[in-house]
């Protein structure tokens, strides 16, 4: 077959499976992988004629009214308290979320509630847009709520936060990564004390990247990287912070890439990123781009590792959905179904059998954020504001995706024992877990490519 006819049949089958398929719920089969020794290549013919993909793709929605568990005796309440989440309804990560606090308010009821009030949760639709954000945290708090959770958008949230001393409202965010949310926090504390974030920021986003990048950098002795990112202002944090640690780590950028979210083709970016004498790639996407990066990765046989991330990439199923062609790729995953604490699996679990599809990203972080007010509150002994700020200020949270310290811009702490992502690897439709160290299982290898012949075959080496 020519390879002009694989590229468009790769094209319309990956954006078919990729973005209509983000939510379905059943596997596919994962392509044949041929061993050569201590090799794993993916040849062209392998996925024209190993898979088979359905001609109707079944979207599983996420399931949004609560799920009330059946506790051994019912709980005895003195009264209610209520709560708020503030979401993207329009979008499927808003719903997953809203799915999480709901899962979490209905455990804390079964489990006696807070303060032996039964949690009423209150929702509202932003629908993506500042000013229905800014519409619905005035609902909510004219409601009377305690705290909003949710607040996944980084222009809602700051729509909002001239709002915070008015009303006087906890809000704990699961997203919203701005920096310029921390920078209000710092500057006018007693303004802004009420916003708290139960997940990281962009710099501290920026900064477990080059983590990763920095030690591949070592541990290979490479000093050239190519970066390819996504043309969005969300991005310019992890630029700032990309000039000051390439310096501090001898790394040479030499070459910088942006690329719109609907591009079509990674062909000549790939081929600049050949030409410009990189050893290894960066990339950062938050849309589709995954699917036709990993199409042009595999398609361009690139012999070089890339380590990056996006929204799509860390899914269970985009293995199946590129159909094999992310096979090499190393993703961030913020949240990950490991032990990242005694937590994590339980949750993974639960979620996914109420859901149907596994909790990515964000629902981690907003299941977490329910218990970590909740715990707060029974810190505080009371629901009063200043003394449940005080009590989340001065602890610590175990949660499904970490443990919770909020710094002084109340954002939650970066660091390997406290919130910090997994890196995994594609290999054979897996996802083997690579950093940090403490997740990684014994024997673990790392595919590492080689061009033999024209050719890219994946060596297997010992890792870290």
């Amino acid at each position: 077959m020519r390879p002009q006819l694989v590229q468009a049949i790769l094209v319309v089958l990956i954006v078919v499976s990729g973005v209509a398929g983000y939510f379905i719920g059943q596997a596919v089969t994962p392509p044949r992988v041929e061993i050569t020794r201590y090799t794993t290549v993916i040849s062209r013919e392998t996925i024209r004629e190993t898979v088979t993909l359905p001609t109707t793709i079944t979207v599983t929605t996420v399931q949004t009214t609560p799920i009330t568990p059946t506790p051994v005796t019912t709980p005895r309440f003195v009264g209610t308290v209520k709560v708020g989440a503030l979401l993207p309804l329009n979008l499927p990560i808003g719903r997953m979320m809203l799915a999480a606090i709901q899962l979490a308010v209905e455990e804390i009821n079964a489990a006696g509630g807070v303060l032996n009030r039964r949690v009423e949760l209150v929702y509202y639709d932003t629908q993506w847009s500042a000013d229905k954000a800014v519409e619905g945290y005035k609902k909510l708090a004219e409601e009377g709520v305690k705290v909003v959770f949710g607040v996944f958008a980084s222009h809602e949230a700051l729509a909002i936060m001239d709002l915070l001393p008015l009303y006087e409202v906890l809000v704990i965010a699961s997203g919203a990564v701005s920096d310029a949310i921390d920078a209000k926090v710092l500057e006018k504390y007693e303004d802004y004390k009420y916003w708290f974030r139960a997940y990281v920021n962009a710099t501290s986003q920026a900064t477990a990247t080059w983590d990763l990048l920095a030690y591949i950098s070592r541990r290979f002795g490479w000093t050239k990287l190519a970066w390819v990112y996504e043309d969005l202002p969300w991005v310019i944090p992890h630029a700032l912070y990309g000039q000051r640690r390439s310096a501090q780590e001898g790394i040479e950028v030499v070459t910088a890439i942006g690329v719109p979210i609907d591009i079509a083709s990674f062909t000549d970016v790939f081929a600049r990123i050949l030409t410009s004498g990189a050893q290894y790639i960066t990339w950062q996407f938050s849309g589709t781009e995954d699917y036709v990066f990993a199409r042009d990765y595999y398609l361009g046989q690139v012999s070089l590792l890339a380590v990056g991330g996006g929204t799509y990439a860390m899914l269970d199923i985009f293995y199946n959905q590129t159909m094999g062609a992310a096979e090499g790729l190393i993703c961030i995953s913020w949240g990950f179904p490991t032990a990242i604490t005694p937590k994590t699996m339980e949750f993974y679990e639960k979620y996914k059998k109420l859901v149907g599809a596994e909790p990515i990203f964000t629902t981690w972080y907003a299941y977490d954020s329910v218990y970590i007010w909740a715990e707060a509150v029974r810190k505080a002994e009371s629901f009063d504001t200043d003394k449940v700020i005080k009590a989340l200020e001065t602890s610590t949270f175990v949660g499904t995706a970490g443990i919770y310290e909020f710094t002084r811009s109340h954002t939650a702490k970066l660091a390997p024992e406290r919130i910090y992502p997994v890196y995994f690897q594609w290999q054979r439709g897996r996802r083997v877990v690579i950093w940090p160290f403490k997740a990684v299982e014994y024997g673990t290898k790392l595919l590492f490519p080689r061009l033999v012949d024209g050719r890219r075959v994946w060596i297997e080496i010992p890792w870290p």
